[in-house]
C-alpha cells in the first residue's frame, strides 16, 4: 500500500464519522502503547481538534461508523496541552486525556493490506502544518488563562 492510498483510506474513516468533515485538515496520530491511532482533524477557525480512532488495517464501512467515538477539543472544553517534544498530551475538562504523536513520516499497521503488514505514510508538509496549528493553540489556550489570573489578582 502506497502513502496516498494510505491517505484516501485515513480519509475515509474521517469522513464516515464526522459530519462536516470538509473543514478539517488531516493528519495520522500514533498513540502510546497499544491505544488505537487517530486520524486527527484540525481547524484554525473556530480552533479545535477532532481524535477520531482508526484501524487502518480494517475497510471503511459507513454502517460501522460510530460518531461517539469521535473527541473534539476546542478552547471550549481543553483543560491542559503540553508538547511533550515527541507529541502532545491533551486533557478536556470532561476527562477525556489521551498522548499522541505527529511525525512527517510514519510506519502504519495495515495488516493483509500490504505483504509486510505496515505501509509508510508520508505527512510532511501535514505534519509541518499541524506542529503551527497546535502551537497557535497552546498560544491562545495560554492567553486565556492569563486573562483569568489577572482577573484573579484585580
Amino acid at each position: 500500500m502506497d502513502s496516498l492510498t494510505l491517505q484516501r483510506r485515513l480519509r475515509g474513516v474521517f469522513d464516515a464519522r464526522v459530519f462536516n468533515h470538509g473543514d478539517y485538515n488531516l493528519v495520522y496520530g500514533q498513540t502510546s502503547g497499544t491505544a488505537t491511532p487517530y486520524v486527527i482533524g484540525y481547524r484554525r477557525a473556530p480552533q479545535e481538534l477532532v481524535l477520531c480512532p482508526v484501524d487502518p488495517s480494517r475497510p471503511v464501512v459507513e454502517d460501522d461508523a460510530d460518531p461517539s467515538e469521535v473527541s473534539t477539543v476546542s478552547l471550549g472544553n481543553v483543560a491542559t496541552v503540553a508538547d511533550t517534544g515527541s507529541g502532545y498530551q491533551l486533557e478536556t475538562v470532561t476527562g477525556f486525556r489521551t498522548w499522541f504523536e505527529v511525525s512527517p513520516r510514519c510506519r502504519v499497521h495495515v495488516g493483509d493490506l500490504s505483504e509486510t503488514g505496515v505501509a509508510e505514510l508520508d505527512q510532511s508538509d501535514d505534519a509541518a502544518d499541524f506542529h503551527e496549528f497546535m502551537s497557535g493553540f497552546m498560544d491562545e489556550l495560554d492567553g486565556l488563562y492569563a486573562d483569568v489570573d489577572i482577573r484573579k489578582k484585580a
